[in-house]
């Protein structure tokens, strides 16, 4: 692993749940644009932060992992 530090490992963290936010709100406001219905919207932003979050979660300790 890596050394990192603790406070640098909790930004990369936040960055990308900001991340994963951002394009739920995307995918919610793509929806509602494509006259889906509320709970359409709703489904569609929670795949998309799950699926974000999770690749930038793979990514993350990927990028972690290469140390060792």
């Amino acid at each position: 692993m890596l050394n990192i530090s603790t406070s640098a490992l909790f930004l990369m963290i936040a960055l990308a749940v900001a991340f994963a936010l951002i394009v739920a709100g995307a995918a919610v406001a793509l929806a509602r644009w494509d006259n889906r219905s509320a709970a359409g919207a709703i489904i569609m932003g929670s795949v998309a932060f799950a699926g974000t979050l999770t690749l930038a979660f793979l990514l993350l300790s990927l990028v972690l992992g290469a140390g060792t």
